[in-house]
This record gives structure tokens, sequence and C-alpha cells, in this order.
């Protein structure tokens, strides 16, 4: 969180939540989604970039299969390498989940190496990203593979996947609304969620909670300030 005016206001008519993004920032314990999954989990993260998150719920879920998305060659790579150690239950898949089978061009943060291509987006960013972020750049485009997540899913021999985690910048509506039949068999979701347009297209929180109800979801734990963070939502 930077201090800015726009921060300090926000803080002061949202005190609680300030006061809980101090200390835990945009974090939902792993812990806290393990009540509401079985305790050998199939899980989708779509947004893998260094596998940090990878690694650590391959820990957590000893027994968990794992499909972790990356489409960007250079940081796929890297979290191929940080998942040996889990064998064939945790992979690394070289694809971006979208709205169809196609390739498409990536809007590329940093010069797309796995340390500054965390802020990579199927969508263009926005001045407000350009101003909410200062350091984070955009200069290339590349392209990459994306798939809809029924058609991975049906590709793959995936039933059901109990578990999302989702870091798209902005594409996460994109991915889930073509994949009607993987989503029916979902429980829990983690999902970055945005209050301000930070990229072309994107929708907003309040339109992300509308989207998630129709598919019989809803928020239970918020962990977001003012322009971003996480929210778990949990299947009525």
């Amino acid at each position: 969180m930077r201090i800015n005016v726009p921060n300090i206001l926000y803080a002061a008519g949202h005190p609680i939540r300030a006061i809980r993004y101090v200390l835990r920032r945009d974090t939902i314990p792993y812990e806290t989604i393990a009540r509401y999954l079985p305790s050998e989990p199939v899980i989708v993260e779509a947004g893998a970039y260094d596998g940090t998150n990878t690694v650590e719920m391959a820990r957590f879920w000893p027994a968990a299969t794992i499909h972790a998305f990356e489409p960007i060659p250079s940081a796929a790579e890297v979290v191929r390498g940080k998942l040996r150690q889990f064998g064939p239950r945790v992979r690394c898949h070289e694809i971006g989940l979208g709205g169809k089978d196609a390739q498409i061009e990536m809007h590329v943060s940093g010069d797309g190496s796995s340390v500054l291509c965390h802020s990579s987006s199927m969508l263009a960013p926005t001045e407000s990203q350009r101003r909410e972020f200062p350091s984070i750049s955009f200069h290339a485009k590349q392209l990459v593979t994306m798939r809809s997540l029924d058609s991975w899913a049906a590709a793959e021999g995936v039933p059901n996947v109990d578990f999302m985690w989702l870091d798209m910048q902005g594409y996460e509506i994109e991915a889930l609304a073509a994949a009607p039949r993987l989503l029916s068999t979902v429980s829990a979701i983690h999902m970055e969620v945005c209050n301000v347009q930070l990229y072309d297209g994107a929708p907003l929180y309040p339109e992300v909670k509308r989207r998630m109800a129709s598919w019989g979801f809803v928020p239970t734990i918020e962990a977001f300030f003012r322009v971003s963070g996480n929210v778990l939502f949990l299947r009525r």
C-alpha cells in the first residue's frame, strides 16, 4: 500500500479493512481455504507466475493434484523447474486460460522474465494501471497459446476440479464464462479482484460479484484494499 491521498482517504472510510490489510496484506490463509475442500483436492491455478503459490499449495496439500497454468514461456520454464520435486501430481501447462482455443497477443510486463512478468495480461493496461503502479512497465506483446478450461479438461481427461486459484490480471471472468462444465464441479475459488480499472475491459469487483452469483458462488472472505486484492468465493 502506497502512502498517498487516495489510500489515506480510503483507509479513513474503511478502518477495519485498512487494519486487516496492514496486518495480513491480501492473503487468505490456506488453512482457511482447506475447511471447504476435500483432503486430496484437484486444484487449478491460473497465472502461476514464478511458481511460489504452486509450491506452497503442493506442500500444504501433499495429496493434491495441481494443474498450474502459465502462458509466458520464460516464466513457465521457471515454474516447471520448481515443480519437478513433486512428481506428476503437480504440473505446469504453458497455456493461458480464456474464452476459446487460439493464439493471442499477451501484454507482457517488464522484460518478460519470470521476475518481472507478474502483471502481464491478455488485456491492455490502462492509464490507471500506470498511475497506480508506476514501477511496472509494459514494453512488449507476446503471442501465447490460449485454451478454454473446458476444452483443456476434455483433452486431458480431467472430470472435476475442487478449487481454483485465479490471478489473471482481469481475465478471470472471461475464462470462467467459457468453462460451464468444469465450473459446475468447483467448490471454492480464490480470485484476484480490482476496484480500479487497471486493464481495458476487465470487470470491477461489483460486476465480478454479480457474475459469480449467477454461477452459484458468494464472496466469503474479502482481503483487499482500495485498488485490488483477493476474495474467496464459495459455492452456495
